[in-house]
C-alpha cells in the first residue's frame, strides 16, 4: 500500500468515526432534551398541586388522620390531578417523611414510610428545606420512573411529589432508527467513495509502472542500437581479416573458418536483440529444429547440473521445424533451464521434454524446486523484475517474445512446494 491508499484509507476511516459519532451525539442530546422537558413539567404540576393544598386540610389530617374531612378533601384534589394530567402517582408526605396520602396506596391510614426517602433521601430533604428538584430516575415495576418535590407553601416540612412514566421512548426508538440508518448509508456511502479513491489510486500507480517499464525498455531499445552498432563494425573487420587470413595461410584456413563462424553467430544474436528492442515480429522464412536445439542445450547444461548435484532429464522426439531459428531457440532454451537450476536444491531434478501434438510443437521443461509465491507469479516475466540478487529480469521477458513472435505461446504454473513447469507452444512448419 503506497502513501495515497493509506492516506485515503484513513481518511475514510475517520470520516466514518465521526459519522457515528455524530449520530450517537444526536441521538443522546436529543434524550437528553427529552428528559429536561420531563423533568420541567414534574416539576411545575407539583409546584402547582403544592400551592392547592390547604394547610387546613394537612392540620386536620394530622389531628384528625383518617376520621376528619381533611384527608378526604386532599384525596379528592390529589385524584383529579392524576387524572387529568397523566401522573402514575401524586403523593404528600409530612415533616417526618411519613405518607400523608398516596394516590397511587389509595385511602389508606396515613403515617406509612415514604419510598421517596429511601430512593432519594437529598433530594426529599432539599424539598423539604423548600426547594422544587428533581429526583433521580428510578425504575418501578421494571420500569423506568421520574418525579419531582416541591415544598407545601406555609406547612414547613410538607412536601408534595409527582411521579411519571416517560413518554418519549416510542418516540426516541424511531430517532435511534431513523439516525442508524442515516449513518449506516453515510458510512457506505464513504466506504464506496474510498474503494473508488483505492481503485483510482492503484490504476494510477499501475500506470506510472507500466511507463517506468516502457521507459527502461525504451532506454534499453536505444542502448541496444548503440551497442549493435558498435560491435558490428569490429565484427565486420575481424570477419574480413579471419577470411583474408585463410587465404594468406592454408594452414589457418581451420581456425579463420572457425573465427568466421563464430563472428555469424554473434552478428546473429546482435541482430535478434535489435529486433527485441524495435520489437517487430521475427523474420519470415526462418525455421528452426526444436528437438535438436533441446537436445543441444540439454547437453551444455548437463555438466552444471551434475556439478552443483541435480539431476537433468530430457524426453523428445524430432518434431520438425517451427518458425523460429534454432539460434533464438537455443537462447530459449538455454533461459528457462538456468532459470530452472537456480530454483532447484541439492539433489533436485529437472525434465526437458519435447512432443508434437497436431500442427503445434509444444516444449515443457519442469523442476520439482520449491515452486514460486504467487506475488511473485504474477509478475514473472515483466521487464527489470527479478527475485535473484545477480538477475536482470530480461531473460523471460525476452524468450516470451521470441516465443510469441513465432506465433507461439509461453505460460508459467507453479505451486509453492510443488516445483514449476514451463509450456512452450509453437506452430510446427
Amino acid at each position: 500500500m503506497n502513501r495515497a491508499q493509506g492516506t485515503t484509507l484513513a481518511f475514510a476511516v475517520l470520516a466514518a468515526a465521526v459519522t457515528l459519532g455524530t449520530a450517537f451525539i444526536a441521538q443522546r442530546g436529543v434524550e437528553r432534551a427529552f428528559e429536561r422537558n420531563t423533568e420541567e413539567r414534574l416539576r411545575q404540576l407539583a409546584e402547582l398541586a403544592a400551592s392547592q393544598l390547604s394547610a387546613a386540610d394537612l392540620a386536620d389530617v394530622r389531628t384528625l388522620g383518617a376520621e376528619g374531612t381533611g384527608l378526604l378533601n386532599i384525596q379528592a384534589q390529589l385524584d383529579g390531578l392524576q387524572a387529568a394530567t397523566g401522573l402514575t402517582d401524586v403523593a404528600v408526605l409530612d415533616d417526618s417523611a411519613r405518607v400523608v396520602y398516596d394516590v397511587r396506596a389509595g385511602l389508606v391510614e396515613p403515617g406509612a414510610a415514604s419510598a421517596y426517602d429511601s430512593l432519594a433521601s437529598s433530594a426529599m430533604a432539599s424539598a423539604r428545606a423548600g426547594h422544587t428538584v428533581a429526583l433521580p430516575a428510578f425504575r418501578r415495576s421494571a420500569r423506568e420512573a421520574r418525579a419531582a418535590a416541591a415544598p407545601v407553601p406555609g406547612v414547613p416540612g410538607f412536601v408534595l411529589v409527582t411521579e411519571g412514566a416517560p413518554t418519549w421512548g416510542a418516540q426516541l426508538s424511531r430517532l435511534r432508527r431513523d439516525l442508524g440508518l442515516l449513518a449506516a448509508v453515510s458510512v457506505l456511502a464513504i466506504a464506496a467513495l474510498a474503494a473508488l479513491v483505492l481503485r483510482a489510486n492503484a490504476s494510477q500507480w499501475a500506470l506510472e509502472r507500466r511507463l517506468s517499464r516502457s521507459e527502461n525498455l525504451a532506454a534499453m531499445g536505444r542502448m541496444t542500437a548503440t551497442l549493435a552498432h558498435e560491435i558490428k563494425n569490429p565484427l565486420a573487420i575481424i570477419r574480413g581479416s579471419a577470411k583474408r587470413l585463410g587465404k594468406l595461410s592454408p594452414d589457418a584456413l581451420p581456425m579463420a573458418d572457425s573465427v568466421v563462424e563464430e563472428v555469424d553467430r554473434l552478428s546473429g544474436t546482435v541482430n535478434r536483440y535489435l529486433q527485441f528492442a524495435r520489437g517487430g515480429p521475427a523474420e519470415p522464412g526462418t525455421h528452426g529444429d526444436a528437438a535438436a536445439t533441446l537436445a543441444a542445450t540439454v547437453d551444455l547444461l548437463a555438466p552444471e547440473f551434475r556439478l552443483r548435484g541435480c539431476t537433468l532429464e530430457r524426453e523428445g522426439e524430432s518434431t520438425g521445424a517451427v518458425p523460429l531459428d534454432d539460434a533464438s531457440l537455443k537462447q530459449v532454451w538455454l533461459n528457462l533451464l538456468q532459470n530452472a537450476l537456480e530454483s532447484l536444491p541439492e539433489g533436485g531434478r529437472a525434465r526437458a521434454a519435447c512432443t508434437r501434438e497436431g500442427a503445434r510443437v509444444r516444449v515443457v521443461i519442469s523442476d520439482d524446486g520449491p515452486g514460486i509465491p504467487a506475488a511473485v507469479l504474477a509478475r514473472l516475466g515483466e521487464p527489470f523484475y527479478t527475485t535473484r540478487a545477480q538477475g536482470t529480469g530480461l531473460g523471460l521477458h525476452l524468450s516470451r517474445q521470441l516465443v510469441t513472435g513465432a506465433g507461439g505461446r509461453l505460460a508459467v504454473e507453479s505451486h509453492e512446494g510443488r516445483g514449476t513447469s514451463v509450456t512452450v507452444e509453437l506452430p510446427a512448419v
